[in-house]
């Protein structure tokens, strides 16, 4: 007869098991039987012209540590009328940070681009490319950049030559100086899409926690809401002048303990690992409240509001414009 420290131990890999084959990513809404697309005809709205499009990426944002002591600019955001704000945002069913951040760049989930961790080496960049591709192909005039904390981003997601590209890591605070500056040279008659990395909360939660009770997740959240506070207030300087911008704010994943990847962590404490927060801001767009966001809807939302038609793009994404049409 086993002993009863062993039986429970059995017994807990057996229930490890059923759960993680339960969740297994294969399983979970993720499915290549659609083949590529030849159509590469791409087409832009001449009414849409000249919009501007800001995305603010903050790696590892646990969504209940948005909170209003913790993270006070993003706190009153989420209660804007001109906000559609998800605290249940669905991260893909892989919660790396590359699978995420190649499905919100790409509009297609980890299945198809690949990207099932962040080592990169089955991914396919060519066939699923990011929205980057789709503007410059559209319109080579609208200003595009990149300013990122993780290199890999730029250099296996995007991989798309853009106006500007950081081409080393960057720590949160030169990320923020870059970006302050790309917006203040874009002059008032020119269109720009900037995409924007931060990754120092994600460090911090392994480090240390994720969780706003943790005193250096929650600082480090603090000092991002600030950096989004500071850039949201020049984007409405330009609205006020007359640009018209939409402005995003997401996350890859969120995280429990010190880990966003541990199987048994990610078993049993779903709830913080696979949803976070996504932000869509403008100050006169309808969003569909009805759409409950997940990575992949990023992308086609964008290429919406920018205009961009693209038959290969929409047989490929797996995402919806969260824009009500």
């Amino acid at each position: 007869m086993f002993p009863v420290s062993r039986y429970f131990f059995y017994l807990l890999i057996v229930l490890l098991t059923v759960a993680w084959i339960s969740c297994s990513p294969e399983d979970l809404y993720c499915s290549e039987e659609y083949a590529l697309t030849k159509n590469s005809s791409i087409s832009i709205d001449s009414s849409k012209a000249g919009r501007n499009v800001l995305i603010i990426g903050i790696d590892g944002f646990r969504s209940d540590a948005m909170q209003k002591k913790t993270t006070p600019f993003l706190y009153n955001l989420s209660k804007d009328s001109g906000t559609y704000f998800n605290d249940r945002h669905e991260v893909e069913s892989i919660p790396s940070s590359g699978s995420n951040w190649a499905s919100l760049l790409t509009g297609a989930h980890w299945c198809k681009h690949k990207v099932s961790g962040n080592d990169f080496n089955e991914s396919k960049p060519f066939n699923y490319p990011s929205f980057f591709h789709y503007l410059e192909s559209a319109d080579s005039t609208i200003h595009t950049a990149s300013v990122v904390n993780w290199t890999p981003i730029n250099k296996n997601i995007i991989s798309t030559q853009l106006d500007y590209s950081s081409d080393r890591d960057l720590v949160d605070s030169e990320v923020f100086e870059e970006a302050k500056q790309l917006l203040s040279d874009k002059k008032a008659d020119d269109s720009a899409v900037l995409f924007l990395h931060f990754g120092e909360l994600d460090a911090a939660g392994q480090d240390f926690g994720f969780s706003a009770s943790v005193p250096e997740y929650a600082a480090t959240l603090r000092t991002t809401d600030n950096y989004v506070n500071q850039l949201f207030d020049i984007v409405e300087k330009k609205r006020e002048g007359g640009e018209n911008w939409l402005i995003f704010i997401v996350s890859d994943h969120g995280g429990e303990g010190k880990t966003h990847t541990n199987i048994f962590v990610r078993t049993f404490w779903k709830e913080y690992i696979f949803r976070t927060i996504l932000y869509a801001h403008h100050p006169s767009l309808v969003f569909d409240t009805t759409l409950v966001s997940s990575q992949p809807d990023l992308a086609p939302t964008l290429l919406d509001f920018m205009g961009i038609n693209s038959p290969e793009f929409e047989h490929n994404t797996d995402g919806a414009s969260l824009i009500f049409n």
